[in-house]
């Protein structure tokens, strides 16, 4: 009951496919290419940076200006909500709609031509929004106008450069 070998089931040319590393070409991609992951035994890049293929490639200045036009709109509320005396809905749309509006004129500033400029008027509006919110605190109706006033003039000039 002697019993000879199964031949072999597997197709001529199927077997493993062994790659050698090629060590000059992986040199060559670490002197000109930036690795991300590498191999914690022999240091191997696993993955190099391919600038085509990034998730992120910038600010989007549509969406910047979006965010600025929904800003300017949350700011004409104001004088209406003075005038009814309603603090708390003051406060809450300086805090709420028009919270993102320093980090939005930041990034646009950055993106700007004229970056000097535009960093200027920004800290104006800024500082005119800290005095609004001051204002709101002590419950001061004409002086909420007056730095509403001067709010809105400040965001189109820099709107506007």
């Amino acid at each position: 009951v002697g019993s000879l070998p199964s031949p072999a089931n597997a197709v001529f040319g199927a077997d493993a496919k062994i790659e050698i590393p090629n060590v000059m070409d992986n040199i060559n991609n670490r002197v000109n290419q930036q690795c991300l992951v590498e191999s914690l035994g022999n240091r191997e890049c696993l993955v190099y940076l391919d600038p085509e293929n990034k998730l992120y490639k910038g600010a989007d200045s549509q969406i910047l200006i979006e965010r600025l036009e929904a800003a300017t709109a949350a700011l004409a509320e104001i004088p209406s909500l003075v005038s009814d005396k309603k603090w708390s809905k003051i406060q809450g749309v300086l805090t709420g709609p028009m919270n993102p509006l320093g980090v939005t004129m930041d990034k646009l500033s950055k993106i700007s031509e004229n970056e000097e400029n535009c960093c200027k008027l920004e800290k104006v509006v800024k500082s005119d929004l800290y005095a609004i919110a001051s204002a709101v605190e002590r419950k001061q109706g004409d002086e909420i106008i007056k730095l509403h006033k001067k709010a809105t003039e400040d965001l189109v000039a820099y709107a506007q450069a």
